[in-house]
């Protein structure tokens, strides 16, 4: 910019101001932080994200009391919604779009839905991508790939990648890896084509490229207290129901693995280890209901993982929503007691007029029915 802007200039400010600024240009330049695990956050992306949920349930009226307490309720709505992606994570698989990459399938396993669809966009985008390998040798052993988009009959989006069959190990310039914990596009173009040629380590997803905290298996790490004392053993105070949902996590994993080996057994095992299952769960049942008193029920309730019925939007929680074929058959029946009373009572005397006007009237009905 110095060279560009002031090619025979004798001005010093503005020369002075650009290498002070320079100065501080990890600051406010994004091509300085590629080296920085981000995870693909802005710079107040958190704390937007985090002031928006807490304008939720905080208000500025709320004396300390109230904090404390509408707190604790943004707390276990944030753990309830947790629990319940992770169920959801778990139970479910995600749709491969090529069944028969290898890669993908690594991937559906071990990451969580939101990471396997980034992984998946950009295995799909590598698609269009060429692939070079470079002729020059390294002196670290390292083989050099180039990858690149032609558009327009230009290169576009040039990287290097280099390669380390022995130690698994790649390296991109666009640094994606490095600032989101995913592996690009860059990257996944050169495991496939090794993969393609023979390559066994670079068919799936090597294990220092798999970050624990986008995996199925984050939440099941221990947890420790400022005091040092793991979560699930040691709850504290202010966070009793910890210890309690990560035990129930683990125990609901645990069964469900065990209830889909059970249901593809055969009739008699089946009924085997089914009837050793109820008896431990009876056992089980007898010696926990004596530990657990209806006090600590109360205090740490566990509920299901069941969604709210949604009422009827018409209804407006008055009465249920009646059809229009419904409502025109009550405006008939209304008019209907209308005439009836407007019907003077006839008298003895007019007996014979009256049963006329009365088959009058049962016709009428008739035609108001």
């Amino acid at each position: 910019m110095v060279s560009d802007c002031f090619p025979n200039s004798d001005i010093a400010d503005g020369h002075q101001w650009l290498e002070r600024l320079k100065k501080f240009r990890h600051r406010w330049c994004s091509l300085w932080l590629r080296d920085q695990f981000t995870a693909g956050m802005l710079t107040t992306q958190a704390s937007e994200s985090c002031n928006a949920q807490v304008r939720l349930f905080l208000k500025p009226r709320h004396d300390l009391d109230l904090f404390f307490i509408h707190f604790s309720s943004l707390l276990a709505d944030k753990r309830r919604k947790e629990t319940e992606s992770d169920y959801n994570a778990k139970q479910s698989i995600p749709y491969i779009m090529l069944e028969n990459s290898p890669i993908l399938q690594h991937a559906a396993k071990i990451f969580t839905p939101k990471i396997f669809e980034k992984i998946q966009k950009q295995y799909l985008v590598a698609e269009s991508y060429i692939i070079k390998k470079l002729s020059d040798n390294r002196d670290d052993g390292m083989i050099g790939y180039l990858i690149y988009m032609m558009e327009d009959s230009e290169r576009s989006d040039e990287r290097v990648v280099l390669v380390d069959i022995s130690t698994t190990t790649l390296v991109c310039e666009c640094r994606m890896f490095r600032t989101l914990g995913v592996l690009c596009r860059h990257m996944i173009k050169v495991m496939r084509l090794l993969g393609d040629f023979g390559e066994a380590s670079m068919r799936s997803i090597p294990d220092h490229y798999i970050l624990k905290r986008w995996t199925l298996e984050a939440r099941e790490r221990e947890v420790f207290d400022v005091d040092g004392s793991v979560g699930p053993s040691a709850p504290s105070e202010n966070d009793a129901g910890k210890g309690i949902a990560m035990r129930y996590r683990e125990t609901t994993a645990m069964l469900n693995q065990l209830a889909m080996n059970m249901s593809m057994a055969d009739e008699k095992d089946y009924n085997k280890w089914m009837g050793v299952l109820k008896k431990v769960c009876n056992e089980a049942n007898k010696a926990l209901s004596k530990t657990i008193t209806s006090e600590d029920r109360r205090s740490v309730p566990i509920t299901g993982l069941t969604l709210k019925e949604k009422s009827n939007p018409r209804s407006h929680g008055k009465e249920r929503y009646k059809s229009t074929n419904e409502k025109e058959r009550r405006r008939k029946k209304r008019e209907y007691r209308k005439r009836m009373k407007s019907i003077v009572v006839v008298t003895a005397d007019d007996t014979a007029h009256s049963d006329g006007h009365l088959s009058d009237l049962d016709d009428n009905i008739a035609q108001w029915l």
